[in-house]
């Protein structure tokens, strides 16, 4: 007779601890961009070797949260509006032809998993956790672009959407964006719940568009054009 119970969780290594905590200290604003990181402060702090901080570190530079410059060690990105507007616009291009490819058929099957996601963003929202706000809308966004079945196209969309996570934070600590957020969310769900994919794109363009626009009015003080 087989067991009901479920297999025990393999609990992370030292290398995965400091990586999501990291991670969480990058996205949830306790390291802002432009901040210099030293390996044997984040070694002391986590009590651990420099080993699992560099290996770390180096996660984080892969997924364009940090950098590393030579002589001067690794630093959290600077935002920059012009490198936010050229991965929206590239996105705009591969999400579009990804939803494309959705079918009523397709929104059956992953509204559910969009939802349990949208839960999940919602009350991190309410907690103000916004590192793990960031991991929830993608999973949210994600459910709906992996079953478009293009597994190529979705990894390099994982790399736009990791290019631009301290972006999607820092849209989050601005309150009066979140209700703008939230409905844009809503108004996805409720197309792929109705079994409108036709819709979803014209939603995803005007998400994409309001994002933008209230992550440059807070870095540079004025609405895009």
């Amino acid at each position: 007779m087989t067991s009901g119970a479920r297999p025990a969780k393999r609990p992370p290594t030292a290398q995965e601890a400091v990586l999501a905590e990291i991670r969480r200290a990058i996205l949830g604003g306790d390291m802002p961009p432009g901040t210099q990181i030293f390996q044997d402060e984040l070694a002391t702090r986590f009590g651990v070797s420099r080993v699992p901080v560099r290996d770390a570190l180096r996660t984080l530079e892969g997924e364009d949260l940090v950098t590393y410059v030579p002589r001067r060690g690794y630093h959290v990105i600077q935002l920059d509006v012009d490198e936010l507007l050229e991965i929206q616009q590239i996105r705009e291009i591969l999400e579009t032809e990804v939803l494309r490819r959705i079918t009523p058929a397709v929104c059956a099957e992953v509204a559910d998993r969009m939802a349990v996601a949208m839960d999940e963003m919602v009350e991190h929202e309410r907690q103000e956790d916004f590192a793990s706000w960031v991991s929830a809308h993608r999973d949210f966004h994600f459910a709906l672009f992996g079953a478009a079945e293009m597994p190529y196209l979705t990894r390099i969309l994982g790399q736009l959407w990791d290019a631009s996570d301290l972006y999607r934070a820092h849209y989050m600590h601005a309150g009066q964006a979140r209700q703008r957020a939230d409905d844009d969310h809503r108004g996805l769900l409720a197309a792929v719940r109705a079994g409108q994919p036709a819709e979803l794109v014209e939603l995803m363009r005007a998400h994409r568009e309001t994002t933008v626009r209230s992550i440059r009015r807070s870095l540079i003080g004025h609405p895009a054009d």
